[in-house]
């Protein structure tokens, strides 16, 4: 009987174990079903996947599949199709504003660029041939070789005559320091001495105040005079040179002022100094001094008593300077020619051609009343941008008589202006500057702040800032294939990329004496600057190298 009993109750928890795996089996069966029915009707799993889902589904998913309606599982799919179709609606609709604003963007920049076009002159103006014509004709060196040879050795002889006090002043000054009277007296005459050798030799004063790197503070510090004022000529030298160029009676048409008292005189002998008779200038460079006046006869554009200002050149200037680079020609070409020096890779002959075609052209004003009317031209419709307005019936090669420039120079303007005056000169600054160069390929090559004038354009609406910028005998132009070189340079730079950039600074140069490895070299230079600068130009440069990139 009791192994009757135990076989039993054996069984009964047989029974009672199989129950409780059928249920948890059932139970898990279920929660799967569930969980694959979420998963089949999830909106982020493609409807051409549940098919293939549900045929290789286990066999509890089958089971899970069959205890639901057909007509429910349609209506779970549709709703699935329809936030499918939904998201990729919007996702489209998304793309299609992008694709929409991108076009916009595109047919502005189109407008932009059709507008720019290039300058007239690269169509029809060798710079070449207009430079070599230019100097053969303004030169006054003599036809004969006797002839120079006779101005150079005069000129040597004058240029040594003006430096030899300094080989005594100069050991001197270094004797008995900087604050003594011989170092005192030694930069006033080594001043006076570069002002009496001329125009070439107070440009290069002038570059070299501009290289801290290259030159010590007090160099800069005591030469930076030449930058603002230079010493003039006197005002009967004046006299002459306007009696060359209009006749004895030019005081017909013009009634100049003197600086010194500012009231318009004519030239009579009770307005002039006691000392010396001189009408004084407003200002002096080192090709010529301004006179103010004012028009005492009416012209086409501006009627009587229009204020103008009168250049003058100096005396003798072009003489001085024609004979300085016919020697520095020569000087350079020799040591070049030297085998050992090896100094060809240096190009100080082609530096030296290059610093006359610009100088020359400044010492005849009738060029500098050219350069006026094409910026001019150039900024037409600028409020921001002026420039004085050439009369050219009263432009000679010695005088030019243009509109008179009322306004505050650029640094006294500065130190009193507020930051946003500040912030919106150096806007107009930046951006005139880059059309110059990228647009217009025609560039003020002398624009320190004493030739940038200040004033508000009160024709304008607003009354914006206005510069006005003078002085403009002094240009830079490149040339189309030239322009063409700048603009790849600065677009692969641009791009950041170096290498491209330094190769086509070595494909443009007119001479490269360098190795295959010097130029690979050079370029991965090039190409680590553009890694290491962290500046995004882009954010801060004017729509124009963009443009012309």
């Amino acid at each position: 009987m009791n192994q009757l009993f135990l076989a039993g109750a054996a069984g009964a928890n047989r029974s009672a174990a199989m129950q409780s795996a059928t249920a948890a089996a059932s139970t898990a069966s279920s929660a799967c079903t569930v969980a694959a029915r979420c998963l089949l009707y999830h909106p982020a799993v493609p409807l051409k996947l549940v098919g293939a889902r549900s045929a290789a589904s286990t066999p509890w998913s089958h089971i899970a599949a069959r205890r639901y309606h057909a007509s429910s599982a349609a209506s779970a799919a549709a709703v699935v199709a329809q936030r499918q179709a939904d998201c990729v609606a919007r996702i489209y609709a998304r793309r299609v504003l992008e694709l929409a604003a991108l076009a916009a963007a595109s047919r502005v920049n189109k407008a932009s660029l059709e507008a720019i076009v290039k300058p007239e002159e690269w169509g029809t103006v060798d710079l070449e041939q207009q430079r070599k014509e230019f100097g053969e004709s303004i030169s006054s060196l003599g036809k004969t070789k006797i002839e120079r040879l006779w101005a150079a050795g005069s000129r040597i002889a004058n240029l040594a005559a003006l430096a030899s006090p300094l080989t005594v002043l100069v050991p001197l000054a270094y004797l008995t320091g900087p604050e003594s009277k011989p170092s005192h007296y030694a930069w006033e005459y080594a001043i006076w001495s570069i002002e009496k050798a001329g125009p070439t030799f107070i440009k290069l004063i002038q570059w070299a105040t501009t290289r801290n790197d290259l030159f010590s503070a007090e160099f800069i510090s005591k030469f930076s005079r030449l930058q603002d004022e230079t010493r003039g000529h006197s005002w009967r030298e004046t006299e002459h040179i306007l009696k060359d160029s209009f006749g004895p009676n030019y005081s017909d048409f013009l009634v100049f002022y003197d600086s010194e008292d500012g009231d318009p005189s004519e030239r009579r002998s009770d307005r002039r100094s006691k000392r010396d008779g001189d009408i004084h200038p407003i200002g002096s460079g080192c090709v010529a001094q301004v006179y103010r006046a004012k028009l005492k006869r009416g012209t086409a554009l501006h009627p009587a008593g229009t204020d103008v200002a009168v250049k003058v050149t100096h005396p003798n200037i072009l003489h001085k300077v024609c004979v300085d680079f016919y020697i520095m020609n020569k000087l350079t070409s020799l040591l070049e020619s030297i085998p050992r020096l090896d100094l060809d890779y240096l190009s100080m002959k082609d530096s030296v051609d290059q610093f006359r075609d610009i100088m020359l052209p400044q010492l005849d004003l009738r060029v500098e009343a050219r350069n006026l009317k094409r910026f001019r031209r150039d900024f037409e419709g600028d409020k921001q941008v002026t420039f004085p307005t050439p009369l050219q019936d009263l432009t000679t090669r010695q005088v030019l008589v243009e509109s008179f420039v009322h306004g505050v120079p650029i640094m006294e303007f500065h130190k009193k202006s507020s930051k946003e005056d500040s912030q919106e000169l150096a806007t107009i600054g930046l951006e005139t500057v880059m059309k110059m160069i990228f647009m217009h390929d025609f560039v003020h090559g002398d624009l320190h702040p004493g030739n940038i004038l200040i004033d508000r354009n009160t024709e304008a609406r607003g009354k914006p800032l206005r510069m006005n910028m003078i002085d403009c005998g002094l240009v830079v132009e490149m040339g189309e294939s030239d322009h063409v070189n700048l603009v790849k340079i600065l677009g692969a730079l641009v791009k950041k990329d170096g290498l491209l950039a330094g190769q086509l600074m070595v494909d443009t140069a007119k001479k490269c004496q360098a190795s295959e490895l010097d130029v690979h070299l050079f370029c991965q230079g090039i190409e680590k600057i553009c890694r290491d600068d962290e500046e995004n130009v882009s954010c801060h440069a004017p729509p124009s190298p963009y443009r012309a990139c």
